[in-house]
C-alpha cells in the first residue's frame, strides 16, 4: 500500500514511544490515537502487517481490534530507523519510580467513617442468622411469592413419561 513516509514515521513514533498500537477493524474509521487522527485504520493496520512480516511485533486479535506488541528486534530497529539514542525505550519497559499503592489507612475517605448508617460491617451475616437480636424467629422460606409451596410431579409430555 502507498502511504507517504511521513505517515509512516508517525505510526512508527507512536509505537516506539509506547511499545504497543491497537486499531479497529473497520478500515474506513479515522485512527482514535490523538497523533494518529489524520490516518484511517487500514494504514496503521497495514503498517503493522508488514512489520509483523519482519518480525518486529507480535499481533493479538480480540473481537474487532488489532493489538501489536513491540518486541526486542522492533526496538532495535525502530530505535536506529528514528534516529533514537541507545537508552530511549518505550514506556512498557520503563521501570515506574514511584509505585502504584490503594491507599488503605485511616487517611482514606472510605474508611475513615466506619460502617454506613450505622449498621454492622457484615449485614450478610446478620441476616443470615436464624435468631435476630430482637428474639423472634425468622421464617425465611415462608413468604417467597409464586413458588413457595411444595413441589408435586403429575406426569405430564417429555421425557421420563413411559406410557406402556
Amino acid at each position: 500500500m502507498f502511504m507517504k513516509k511521513a505517515d509512516r514515521i508517525a505510526i512508527y513514533q507512536v509505537l516506539f514511544h509506547s511499545g504497543v498500537m491497537f486499531a479497529e477493524r473497520s478500515p474506513q474509521m479515522m485512527h482514535t490515537d490523538k497523533e494518529l487522527k489524520h490516518l484511517t485504520n487500514l494504514q496503521v493496520t497495514k503498517t503493522m502487517k508488514s512489520l509483523k512480516s519482519s518480525g518486529y511485533v507480535t499481533e493479538q486479535t480480540a473481537w474487532r481490534h488489532h493489538y501489536w506488541c513491540l518486541n526486542n528486534e522492533g526496538i532495535e530497529f525502530l530505535r536506529a530507523y528514528l534516529h533514537q539514542p541507545a537508552e530511549a525505550m518505550p514506556i512498557t519497559l520503563q521501570r515506574r519510580t514511584v509505585p502504584v499503592r490503594m491507599p488503605r489507612t485511616s487517611d482514606d475517605p472510605r474508611f475513615r467513617d466506619g460502617p454506613r448508617d450505622g449498621k454492622e460491617r457484615d449485614d450478610r451475616s446478620t441476616y443470615r442468622r436464624s435468631n435476630p437480636p430482637t428474639g423472634r424467629e425468622l421464617d425465611k422460606t415462608g413468604n417467597v411469592g409464586a413458588g413457595s409451596a411444595n413441589m408435586e410431579f403429575r406426569g405430564g409430555f417429555g421425557r421420563g413419561k413411559k406410557d406402556y
